[in-house]
């Protein structure tokens, strides 16, 4: 019996470091912690997540083009940025001549996504910062694109985060966010398709919707109105 309490002990310690340090990526244990491990796995975040990169030109650059034509020249804020991915998304994007902020709290992401737009020639197309998302180090209505991946949900305050980027978004500005549709692991903080929606409405943002885009989250997009 002792024995079995022992498995059974060390099981669930197993079980409860996984949720927290890898399925949830330390949310639960506060901001910190939460930077601590993207420092931790920044040198090889990219292996990890395995982005689709050619999903991802049609679905998030190519879409955002779109959605701001004719205009092609526009300044674009990436709120958790990571290891560059929207920046270097748009920057290689035919059509786009405009310049991109990645801003993000890992400093260890922000040092490969540095290496990564130096190695590829986009140094000219982006800037990167080193800031709080909860307060956004720029003016209002400051950018005509503000996006966020596949991050809210790990944000100690989303609604504040949410709140500063509406803030910084130009009248008539896309933002572009995502929410989680697997909910099981991480209950009380991810926001279902009417939560989000609420939000948005409430921050005055308008032509709110939702797009499919791939297994574990869904796009929202959104318009700040004139």
């Amino acid at each position: 019996m002792t024995l079995l309490a022992w498995a059974l002990g060390l099981g669930i310690a197993c079980f409860l470091i996984w949720w927290l340090l890898i399925e949830t990526e330390g949310v639960y244990l506060g901001r910190r912690v939460v930077i601590a491990l993207y420092d931790l796995v920044a040198h090889r975040y990219d292996r990890i997540k395995q982005f689709d990169e050619y999903a991802d030109h049609m679905l998030v650059s190519q879409a955002l083009l779109a959605a701001i034509a004719p205009k092609t020249d526009p300044l674009v804020l990436d709120v958790a940025t990571g290891t560059g991915r929207v920046p270097l998304l748009m920057a290689s994007s035919a059509g786009f001549h405009g310049h991109v902020v990645g801003m993000d709290a890992s400093k260890r992401m922000l040092s490969v996504a540095q290496s990564k737009r130096i190695a590829q020639g986009f140094d000219s197309f982006s800037t990167l910062l080193r800031a709080d998302a909860a307060q956004l180090p720029f003016p209002a209505e400051h950018f005509e694109v503000v996006t966020c991946l596949e991050a809210l949900e790990f944000m100690p305050d989303q609604a504040a985060v949410l709140a500063e980027m509406a803030r910084v978004l130009k009248k008539g500005g896309i933002l572009l966010a995502t929410i989680r549709i697997d909910t099981r692991w991480m209950p009380d903080r991810t926001w279902n398709e009417p939560k989000m929606r609420t939000e948005l409405e409430a921050l005055g943002l308008r032509d709110i919707h939702f797009a499919i885009w791939q297994e574990d989250y869904t796009q929202v997009w959104a318009r700040k109105p004139l």
